[in-house]
């Protein structure tokens, strides 16, 4: 008898057990996936044009709520004019918001790009002008445009404007980029030009066809029966995926829906015909609680969690939750790019569809017999829609509750993470520790859990650090032994506060964190050069050494940046260099050696920085097309331990085999110095020679090294008498 008892209690642990390691295993692996799918959208450049396009409207999105809230609000005051004015004014806010889309699409693509604003709004816009036409001869351009072909001409035009800046570049150098962009900015426009016009004339037939079938299509979506319907939900809540407002999105079906609503209510009224289940405040009641997704759930389930980061959101999100306005909770919490967050955004309002066309088909509720504004309060809104019933507003509060058990796991999970991520941080140095998990398939991905932790963080550092002083440049000499000679500044950036004091490169990390590593390195590349070409022209011969990221070298944008800050020729004999930067470990080490042979094919010298520290393997000297490897200070540090010397020199045998210029970083003793020699390394770089200097203090010095060269028989100074 025990033993049957144990065994039974044996296997029942053993189901138990395997059914929860098959739940972690299912959950982990999904939510692994889910969240790398997530960084490759953010990473894409066209996601990030829709998004910041999106981002535009939502203060549009707001205001145009809360004037038809003050419209309803004079309406049921008997103020009919004002009323009027109100619904008026929203609808001019509603045809406006294709226009500022496209635009901001342009603005978006130019600021990225380095790109003349003007002219890629007007690229912008006239495309979208071309397209508007192709479509319809009659059509008023301002008030007869979609969300959708706002989006596709902004980018349509910019990308091949890209296209062809890129191939005129190949044919010849410009001198002056500006003239690129002028002619490609008219070349784009004429090939657009053409290739509407014969599709308008050649195509005509067929454009015909292709938009009747979009409207057929556009038919299967319009509400008529409970399928169609399910099809209408996930129409307004799945675009908001990439940012998009279903109802801006396909606003011609939702003003045929509304239209026809109407009608159907005064049929009804008159004794024509019986009442419709489906309409537009049907969704509004039953699908659009707090807004699309039924996020008065999501709102709910964010107060719950006492400790969640999320609850201050509330305080502009919770207000306008009331009226069914949420843009600042979709792009707050986030549920754009969340491929997690999407999972309960299209479920709820899904099953509430679902219980609630029930519930009205078997008359447990009465069908809707008035039209009421989507932003009114949710229980008034179906108390007045329904006639009064209460059996409506008690479904209406079930609803809401069944949409928190939706939302709750999910909103948990995502403060579990945040959590397990406040935990590990080191309270000393703020750092976050991750622990190395036994399985790594059966976990998420941590570095994006922490990524995502520390964004926020790394964008108010970003904005104290622009707010509170500006960005320098500092240049430290490099120095070659044999003859004590300058030959290669590196260029640093520091910030300098508004009282003059200047900071250690140390707040690279935020930008690191942040994703903007490429808007610095742009900047120093380009402002690096410029002062070269201002300041340092007189001496000839020299190296300009910039530090890279891996974020940018990945960066689409870099070889186009490159091209246009070297279409200005360097002083005589300069040659420029890039310094890859080992901070973050190489995510596409494919891509980034093609990158380097492409700048190498420029004439621009590639060195591995720091090797020897951080993420630096040995596998990088022959996988990566390189000129020169800079060894880390922890090298020099190296030489006080007793094997110290031996190791140097076999890592400097090791560099002379893939036939590298070697250069040792954090020189600062003689004694370092003598050892250094020793070991066979010609270039130097440190303290003993040259701190971190600003422009001019270099401009000095190499001015002085350029008049002593010009006087036949001086031989420069040795180490100790340079300063």
């Amino acid at each position: 008898m025990k033993f049957s008892y144990l065994f039974k209690n044996t296997i029942m642990s053993v189901i138990a057990s395997g059914n929860f390691v098959i739940k972690a295993w299912l959950q982990n692996n999904i939510l692994h996936r889910l969240n790398n799918s997530q960084i490759k959208l953010l990473n894409n450049r066209y996601a990030h044009a829709i998004i910041a396009s999106t981002m535009a409207i939502v203060p549009l999105s707001i205001v145009r709520g809360l004037v038809i809230t003050a419209s309803v609000l004079c309406e049921t005051a008997g103020f009919n004019h004002a009323a009027l004015w109100f619904m008026q004014l929203q609808i001019g806010f509603l045809a406006l918001a294709p226009l500022v889309m496209n635009i901001y699409v342009a603005v978006h693509w130019a600021v990225r790009n380095r790109l003349s604003q003007i002219y890629c709004i007007a690229l912008s816009i006239s495309t979208l002008m071309i397209f508007r036409r192709i479509l319809d001869d009659n059509a008023q351009f301002f008030l007869d445009i979609s969300i959708p072909m706002a989006l596709a001409s902004g980018i349509i035009g910019n990308v091949l404007q890209e296209i062809v800046s890129k191939n005129m570049l190949k044919i010849r150098q410009w001198k002056d980029s500006n003239n690129v962009t002028i002619v490609s900015f008219f070349v784009t426009l004429m090939i657009i030009a053409i290739f509407s016009s014969i599709i308008k004339l050649v195509a005509e037939a067929g454009l015909h066809h292709a938009m009747s079938f979009f409207e057929q299509l556009s038919l299967y979506f319009y509400p008529t029966n409970f399928l169609n319907g399910i099809s209408y939900v996930l129409l307004r809540s799945v675009p908001w995926f990439f940012g998009l407002h279903g109802y801006y999105l396909f606003m011609d079906i939702d003003v045929a829906f509304t239209a026809a609503a109407k009608l159907n209510i005064n049929d009804w009224y008159s004794g024509r015909g019986a009442l419709n289940i489906l309409s537009p405040v049907f969704y509004d009641m039953w699908c659009n609680s707090g807004g699309t997704g039924n996020t008065l759930s999501l709102v709910i389930c964010i107060l719950m969690q006492k400790n969640s980061p999320h609850r201050r959101l509330l305080t502009i999100a919770g207000p306008m939750a009331l009226f069914n306005i949420n843009e600042p909770l979709i792009f707050g919490f986030p549920i754009v790019l969340n491929p997690v967050m999407i999972i309960p955004f299209v479920l709820t309002p899904l099953v509430s569809y679902v219980v609630a066309y029930g519930a009205t088909y078997y008359s447990f509720i009465p069908r809707i017999t008035a039209i009421v504004s989507w932003s009114t309060p949710g229980p008034i809104k179906v108390w007045l829609a329904s006639g009064e019933s209460s059996a409506a507003v008690m479904l209406y509060i079930a609803l809401v509750a069944l949409g928190v058990a939706i939302y709750y796991p999910f909103v948990k999970s995502t403060l579990k993470q945040k959590n397990t991520v406040n935990n590990d941080m080191d309270l000393l140095t703020g750092e976050v520790k991750i622990s190395q998990p036994t399985n790594i398939e059966m976990v998420p991905n941590y570095n994006h859990v922490v990524e995502e932790y520390s964004h926020l963080e790394a964008q108010r550092q970003i904005e104290k650090l622009q707010t509170s002083g500006q960005f320098i440049l500092f240049f430290q000499p490099q120095v070659r032994l044999s003859d004590n000679k300058i030959f290669a500044v590196e260029v640093l950036i520091r910030h300098q506060d508004d009282n003059g004091k200047i900071t250690p490169p140390t707040f690279l990390k935020y930008y690191e964190r942040a994703g903007l590593m490429p808007e610095v390195d742009f900047w120093v590349m380009e402002n690096a050069l410029d002062y070269v070409r201002e300041n340092m022209s007189e001496t000839e011969g020299m190296t300009l050494s910039i530090n890279i990221s891996p974020q940018t070298l990945v960066d689409y944008r870099l070889l186009h940046i490159v091209n246009k800050v070297l279409a200005k020729p360097l002083p005589t004999g300069w040659s420029l260099e890039f310094e890859i930067t080992e901070s973050q470990k190489v995510q596409e080490p494919v891509r980034v050696a093609e990158v380097m042979e492409k700048l190498r094919n420029l004439g621009i010298k590639i060195a591995l920085d720091d090797f020897g520290s951080g993420y630096s393997t040995l596998h990088y000297l022959t996988r990566y097309p390189l000129d020169k490897i800079k060894l880390d200070r922890s090298m020099v540090l190296g030489l006080a331990k007793p094997d110290g010397f031996s190791f140097l020199q076999q890592v400097v045998k090791l560099c002379m085999v893939v036939q590298c210029e070697i250069l040792i970083e954090g020189v600062e003793t003689e004694q370092e110095l003598e050892l250094v020699k020793m070991a066979g390394i010609e270039l130097c770089q440190g303290f003993l020679f040259h701190r971190p200097l600003p422009g001019k203090v270099v401009c000095q010095l190499l001015a002085e090294q350029h008049k002593m060269e010009m006087q036949p028989g001086h031989f420069l100074p040795e180490v100790e008498a340079i300063v």
